[in-house]
This record gives C-alpha cells, sequence and structure tokens, in this order.
C-alpha cells in the first residue's frame, strides 16, 4: 500500500451536510419557471455533479433563451443569495471538525468544490475554515479532475500518493480520470458501479481508514 502524501477534499455533503441546501436553493430558483419545475428539478437530482452554470444553461435552453446572459446572471445571483444565506448555519459531516484538526498537521490537504469559488470563499471565511487547506479550488476557474492534477503538481506526487474524498459519482470520476485512489463519503448520493471500495458514513471513519495510509 502507498503511503499518503496529499489529500484532496471535496466539500458539500463531506465538511458541511449542506447537500439540501443547494437543492433547496435550486428548488426556489426553478420556481420561477413553473412550465419547467418539475423538468429541472429532474435534471439536478440526475446531474448533481455537474455546476450550478451548467444547470442554468439547460434552463435556457428549455426557455427557448440559450446565451441569454443577464438571464443566466440574474439566475445565478438569486441562488448564490439563498444558498449563502443558508450556509452559516448547515451542520458539519459528523467527525469533520476533528477530523481536520488531525489530518491536516499530518499531510497536505486541498479543498476542490464545483461551488464558484467567490462563493466558496465566503463560507469558508464565514465559517472559518479556511485555515485548514493548504489551497482551495472552485468552479469556475477550475475543474474538479484538474483540481486535483493541479495539486499532483504542485506537490510532486505521482497520483498513487494521493486520494479524493468526495461524496458523488462526480467525485468519483475526477478521481477515475486523473488515476487518483478514491475515498467515498455516504451522504445519500448515488455513485457509479462499480461502487467505491472504501465508502465511510461519516469524517471518524474516513479518518480511521486513512491513520493506515498516513506517513
Amino acid at each position: 500500500m502507498h503511503k499518503l502524501r496529499v489529500l484532496v477534499l471535496d466539500f458539500d455533503g463531506v465538511i458541511l451536510e449542506s447537500n439540501a441546501v443547494k437543492t433547496e436553493a435550486f428548488r426556489d430558483v426553478f420556481a420561477r419557471f413553473p412550465e419547467h419545475f418539475e423538468a429541472m428539478m429532474a435534471y439536478h437530482r440526475t446531474h448533481v455533479s455537474v455546476t450550478r452554470y451548467a444547470k442554468f444553461d439547460q434552463l435556457l435552453e428549455r426557455l427557448g433563451r440559450p446565451g441569454d446572459m443577464a438571464l443566466r446572471a440574474e439566475i445565478a445571483a438569486e441562488f448564490s443569495r439563498r444558498t449563502l444565506e443558508r450556509m452559516a448555519s448547515v451542520p458539519f459531516v459528523p467527525g469533520a471538525e476533528a477530523f481536520l484538526l488531525e489530518i491536516t498537521v499530518r499531510l497536505p490537504v486541498y479543498l476542490a468544490s464545483v461551488t464558484p469559488i467567490e462563493d466558496l470563499d465566503v463560507v469558508l471565511d464565514r465559517r472559518g475554515l479556511r485555515r485548514w487547506f493548504r489551497d482551495v479550488y472552485g468552479c469556475p476557474p477550475w475543474t474538479k479532475a484538474d483540481a486535483v492534477r493541479d495539486v499532483l503538481r504542485r506537490e510532486g506526487c505521482s497520483p498513487h500518493h494521493a486520494l479524493l474524498l468526495g461524496d458523488s459519482a462526480g467525485d468519483q470520476r475526477a478521481a477515475a480520470e486523473v488515476g487518483v485512489g478514491f475515498l467515498a463519503r455516504d451522504s445519500g448520493l448515488p455513485f457509479d458501479e462499480p461502487s467505491p471500495t472504501a465508502i465511510f458514513r461519516d469524517l471518524n471513519a474516513a479518518a480511521d481508514y486513512l491513520r493506515l495510509r498516513l506517513p
């Protein structure tokens, strides 16, 4: 078993129990377009790991207004406002605080999320979380896979010495694309088949697993 040299964490569903917050914000935004509401919520549920902007572009296509950047920006601003209001009180994933306290002093830990970096910065600062991470990647401007590649470049290590801890099929696919190991937190979201070999109910269990690979 290769010793772990760097760890990349997803955010929603891994650090904070915030997946439902995003779903409720999509519900609020899509409710403005009742004729497309059910279809867009179904699209969200089947494309959980897709960025919010891809979902807004899908809505614009359905509205017959592709490329309407003014409407896209308006929807995005409303979504951000609703999300950030709710993120202030979202609970931590069980064990997340203890996990960060222990693991971040033993190896470099990075954060990579599909949340736009501007919103991610606000949440991290408000919740006092930034200090735990060597660096933070949001989307835009980064895809999850490119963020992991950049982490490997910066740390000068091979994929065999890195892990991505996420809670969705999108995280699973990003790990496979780059060739790093994948650890799964079960937040209720589906994974691709074959299922990940390491699935944890919380970050206490993930920490127990990681101790075996820490330097």
